[in-house]
């Protein structure tokens, strides 16, 4: 049975730089298995399995925990690695995991077929799920992978300014990180819930200089466009979708229009339209393969979201306004909620988690956020504000 080591929630928003209380948890001692981390580029001809690709969240969760790391300095001043797990149906936290941490950067985590995976600097723990010794995994070089899918996590390293984009994709099971064959001059990459991500990329009569030289890099991209591809990371084989003058469509009215890509649901991609000034905006559909253009009706058609919910690598919410005024639109059954008593401090939703539910801020009036909180996801869309709070579970007595 699980010890639990106390911890403080921060109250930043969104943020959970946890400071450890007095305990009587012992660090565990991670094992090192055999390194089989040392990159390979992919052979030509040969494919590996991709499955459902989504951006890994800072709140991984599978259908009964959340799991976070967190980092401390201990009284001797050692940085620390803690992976906190968190209970969804009496919101009880507990320490899964705690250790010297390699790194001082950020650490991915990411459940796997009953362990937890955590990436820090160059090398992969994991951590059973019912708690115990960690297994290591050298790396080989450092890796912080944004994407997953059931087989592997995928690192890219990409910038419009400099140039030379790559990728790596970290193998689960083994390890073994392998080259990946990445496009050039790209401006974002899109998770979307199937076997290839959405990019979208400069397309250029030359390639572009360093940002520095504005005059012919402003000149190229004026005279180019913002092209959005479908990309095979098993492959590099790119589909285009749909492409446009790069600063937008020019309008009557002398405003540009640009596009913004902003998930796959069901069998239709989403993005957001503005105008350059701000003066206008809303959301639009499209088939899979670029066809068939939709304007989204209602509030949607004049409006776009500020934020996007995904559960499952899917587009789920749309959620726009501001606290008063707040909406949310639930892709999944064509829906608009209008949710005026949400704040920032009391029920502003952080993560889609579980099976079906939301995690909510909890905190004070003023703005300060004390804590988060759990509620079932219809629930939540039907105006309820009675949310089980996430709570450090009581230590257990002293052998």
């Amino acid at each position: 049975m699980k010890k639990s080591l106390l911890v403080l929630l921060a109250l930043g928003l969104g943020l959970s730089a946890c400071t450890p209380a007095e305990s009587s948890a012992a660090a565990s001692e991670p094992v090192t298995v055999e390194a089989t981390g040392e990159s390979a580029p992919a052979e030509e001809g040969t494919a590996f399995p991709v499955g459902h690709l989504r951006m890994i969240q800072y709140y991984e969760s599978t259908a009964d925990e959340i799991y976070n790391p967190v980092h401390f300095w201990n009284d001797a001043g050692e940085l620390q690695l803690q992976l906190l797990e968190i209970n969804l149906t009496d919101g009880q936290r507990t320490s899964l995991y705690f250790g010297a941490c390699p790194c001082q950067g950020g650490v991915q985590v990411l459940p796997w077929q009953g362990q937890i995976c955590l990436f820090a600097g160059d090398t992969l723990y994991k951590v059973p799920q019912e708690g115990g010794t960690a297994q290591t995994i050298p790396l080989g070089s450092e890796q912080s992978p944004e994407y997953a899918d059931e087989y592997a996590a995928y690192d890219f390293e990409y910038d419009m300014n400099a140039g030379g984009n790559s990728g790596t994709r970290i193998d689960l099971e083994t390890g073994q990180v392998t080259d990946l064959e990445l496009p050039g001059q790209i401006g974002e990459i899109y998770p979307t819930g199937s076997s290839r991500f959405m990019v979208a990329r400069a397309i250029t009569e030359a390639p572009l200089p360093s940002s520095e030289d504005w005059d012919m890099y402003d000149a190229l991209l004026q005279s180019g466009e913002r092209e959005f591809d479908w990309y095979d990371p098993a492959t590099g084989a790119l589909e285009k979708v749909m492409a446009e003058p790069y600063y937008g469509v020019e309008q009557p009215d002398g405003m540009r229009r640009r596009h913004d890509f902003l998930g796959m649901a069901g069998d239709r991609l989403y993005f957001s339209w503005y105008k350059e000034n701000g003066s206008a905006g809303g959301v639009e559909s499209c088939a899979l393969d670029g066809s068939d253009w939709q304007p989204m009706q209602g509030r949607l058609e004049k409006e776009r979201p500020a934020w996007v919910f995904n559960q499952g690598g899917t587009l789920r919410w749309l959620m726009g306004g501001e606290p008063g005024d707040l909406w949310i639109y639930d892709l999944s059954d064509g829906q608009m909620y209008e949710l005026p008593h949400i704040t920032v401090s009391n029920g502003w939703p952080e993560a889609l988690v579980g099976q079906n539910q939301v995690m909510v801020s909890q905190g004070r009036e003023t703005g300060m956020v004390d804590g988060y909180a759990l509620i079932s996801l219809p629930d939540y869309l039907a105006g309820s504000t009675d949310w089980t709070p996430i709570v450090d579970a009581p230590a257990e007595p002293s052998d």
